[in-house]
């Protein structure tokens, strides 16, 4: 009877390794797929930003020549900064999902 029950927990302990080896490489899987993902999202992260640096830029440059044509003061550009940046409410890209 001792056999018996030597061979049974053999083979379970055989059953739950094969188990766990599977779930593992599984989990690896899934890893290397976030992983991807991450690097993918790292690169997009990275050209949003350099867009928003060079829009930046450009309304710098764009108040500039406003206020070196006389076209607008400080107090105009204050008051259109003050509308652009101060709006409440929905807020487009940024729905919790990512485009």
């Amino acid at each position: 009877m001792s056999e018996l029950t030597a061979v049974v927990a053999v083979a379970l302990f055989g059953a739950l390794a094969a188990f766990v080896i599977r779930r593992v490489r599984d989990l690896q899987g899934d890893v290397r797929a976030l992983a991807e993902r991450v690097r993918e999202l790292s690169v997009r992260l990275d050209a949003t930003e350099q867009d928003a640096a060079s829009a930046l830029a450009q309304a710098d440059v764009a108040e500039s020549v406003l206020l070196e044509k006389g076209v607008a003061d400080e107090d105009d550009l204050e008051a259109a900064r003050a509308r652009s940046g101060g709006e409440a409410g929905y807020v487009r890209g940024r729905d919790g999902e990512l485009h």
